[in-house]
């Protein structure tokens, strides 16, 4: 178990931008859910007579742009230290240090 655990951690740290892009579009799907939630209410309230109560979307709509700051915040912590890492901690025209060893140096 804790083999596949880090396996699919190591997947996750080299694929962390299309993750970061998944949590996104995922988040502005549930937008959109909420806010043609928030459109049935509006048009059902006026046509129909219904109590559909309007804040609970707000509160939706609310949470869910949260969520997308706080995946884009974790997005930019990443692109941060990959930017620094590459600026800062490599020499011009060598590949940087990974995981499974060292890269090639100049000679």
């Amino acid at each position: 178990m804790r083999d596949k655990f880090l396996k699919a951690a190591e997947w996750a740290q080299h694929n962390w931008l299309a993750l970061v892009i998944a949590m996104i579009v995922l988040m502005l799907g549930f937008l959109c859910v909420v806010m043609v939630s928030w459109l049935y209410g509006y048009w059902s309230n006026a046509l129909n007579g219904t109590k559909f109560e309007l804040s609970s979307c707000w509160s939706g709509i609310t949470v869910v742009i949260t969520g997308i700051g706080g995946v884009a915040a974790l997005a930019k912590a990443a692109w941060t230290k990959y930017a620094t890492d590459s600026q800062y901690n490599s020499a011009a025209g060598v590949r940087p240090y990974t995981d499974r060893g060292r890269a090639h140096e100049q000679s």
